[in-house]
């Protein structure tokens, strides 16, 4: 199995006077499940299965939606408006790149944004999406943190390409020297950790009851439900309230019952085997529909509290509002 190791670049629309055609075109893509970046270069390094370097990919990509680039990308990217006149569309340059991809691999990006970005302007340009769920891929800003023991911290690619000795011979912002610099860190981390705390897409979701499982993904465990015509129908799907344990996979009692909490619920389970669970459910929708995702954590005494006591804090405002 190769390890493809990717980045993107996107530009963004310029927010002006309501009327011109700049304007009209963010309309036309907020129409489009809210595709406000549209990917102007993609670049990879493939990696083979000793961690060697065997490929490099990169290609700018002619936007079909935000012809003008915003001028804070370019300044960031240093890319401009006259680069794109002789580069493919974006179903070109995609094709190009899964064919550049092969058959065995898996995904590796430096946060989370990427892989959604990808799959949004792919939904966007009507292109097939390879990848089925479970798609699982490597996020290394993600595992930085967790062998740092900071992972609620997103250190810049920069900062961490420093921290871990990387020679800073590229440019950083363009999305192949990014790749590059991803890659040389994965080189220098602990590969076991790799396999041990992949991350899961959520653009696909599963296509039928039987296809929702709990996948262990090494700190916790996490399940998405499949696509629902309405948010209604997510909240009134008993299984999503479900909590198993990461470690046996058995049901848990609850000890603080489901509750909202701004964007998110949060309830607190015991296994009788491996003590305190924290479960945390959300729900969104893309264009697949409305789903709920929750993922269960192992949590200690200490962490029981501060979720017992942020249930008590909001009934109180809770009262409060209703008397007032």
């Amino acid at each position: 199995m190769n390890y493809i190791v990717i980045d993107l670049e996107w530009n963004q629309p310029i927010h002006t006077n309501v009327g011109n055609s700049e304007s009209k075109n963010y309309e036309k893509s907020r129409i489009c499940k809210d595709m406000q970046f549209e990917i102007i270069e993609i670049g990879a390094v493939k990696l083979n299965e000793n961690f060697q370097e065997i490929g490099r990919f990169n290609r700018l990509v002619k936007p079909s939606l935000y012809k003008k680039m915003n001028p804070i990308i370019s300044e960031i990217t240093g890319i401009r408006e006259n680069e794109f006149h002789k580069e493919g569309k974006f179903k070109t340059v995609i094709r190009n790149f899964l064919d550049w991809c092969g058959e065995d691999y898996i995904i590796c990006t430096f946060g989370n944004r990427d892989i959604h970005e990808l799959e949004i302007n792919m939904h966007y340009h009507k292109c097939e999406i390879p990848w089925k769920f479970p798609l699982k891929y490597i996020d290394i800003q993600k595992i930085f943190g967790i062998e740092n023991n900071e992972p609620n911290e997103q250190r810049s690619l920069e900062m961490v390409s420093i921290y871990m000795g990387v020679e800073q011979k590229k440019v950083y912002h363009r999305a192949l020297s990014d790749a590059v610099y991803t890659a040389e860190i994965m080189k220098k981390m602990n590969r076991e950790n790799f396999e041990k705390y992949q991350s899961l897409d959520y653009i696909n979701l599963p296509k039928t009851k039987k296809e929702e499982v709990e996948i262990n993904l090494g700190n916790h465990m996490e399940c998405l439900s499949r696509g629902f015509d309405s948010k209604e129908e997510v909240i009134n799907y008993k299984d999503i309230y479900i909590t198993r344990c990461p470690v046996c996979l058995k049901k848990c009692r609850k000890k603080i019952r489901w509750f909202a909490d701004i964007n998110k619920y949060l309830c607190v389970a015991r296994c009788e085997n491996h003590g305190l669970m924290e479960g945390i459910l959300y729900i969104k929708n893309n264009y697949n529909g409305y789903y709920a995702l929750r993922k269960t954590f192992q949590i200690d005494d200490e962490k029981y509290k501060v979720i017992a006591d942020r249930k008590n804090l909001l009934r109180e405002k809770r009262k409060i509002k209703r008397n007032k």
